[in-house]
């Protein structure tokens, strides 16, 4: 991978691309050979395109952290005010960040904002802008949805925990 990232046209997919530079860096990633890579269709190479564009390491830079901002003594979860989740760029949940009990039901709507993330990044575009900022437990229960917990979800950088409030990604993310 050069210095300097190639420009991307997020609304044209990169059927010439074949992935060169990145190549020795996906076949291991991946369990591929160089046939895989030929095979690949112009929609995956775009996406690979758009990994480029904002460096290999962007899903290492950040966190998705879900905050509780309310939760009703009805939680069955037992989730509490104040009590935060905290996600890495690949789903996964990081136990020595958190001190919210997992709860499948409260986390089942971040899959959204993972999927909204990984789209944007497809089509060349910051994945990281904030158009969501709050989500509820789906579960609604005989009392009509009194006892939801509600959370607030932002993104931040790993290293520093700086939340992330510009749309565009911070020098040296990559």
């Amino acid at each position: 991978m050069g210095d300097t990232p190639r420009r991307i046209d997020p609304y044209y997919v990169q059927e010439d691309d074949n992935l060169d530079e990145m190549a020795e860096t996906l076949k291991p990633a991946l369990d591929f050979t160089d046939a895989d890579l030929a095979r690949l269709s112009p929609e995956a190479k775009n996406l690979f395109s758009g990994r480029r564009h904002l460096g290999i390491g962007w899903l290492d830079a950040y966190e998705i952290v879900v905050t509780v901002t309310k939760s009703p003594s009805g939680c069955a979860c037992g989730v509490r005010e104040g009590q935060t989740i905290v996600f890495d760029m690949r789903h996964k949940v990081k136990p020595e960040l958190s001190d919210a009990p997992l709860c499948v039901h409260l986390m089942s709507p971040v899959l959204s904002i993972f999927y909204m993330t990984f789209d944007r990044a497809a089509e060349g575009l910051n994945p990281l802008t904030c158009i969501w900022r709050y989500i509820e437990c789906p579960i609604t229960g005989t009392d009509e949805g009194a006892s939801k917990a509600l959370a607030e979800v932002h993104i931040r950088r790993a290293d520093t925990h700086e939340p992330v409030t510009q749309r565009m990604l911070a020098q040296g993310a990559r």
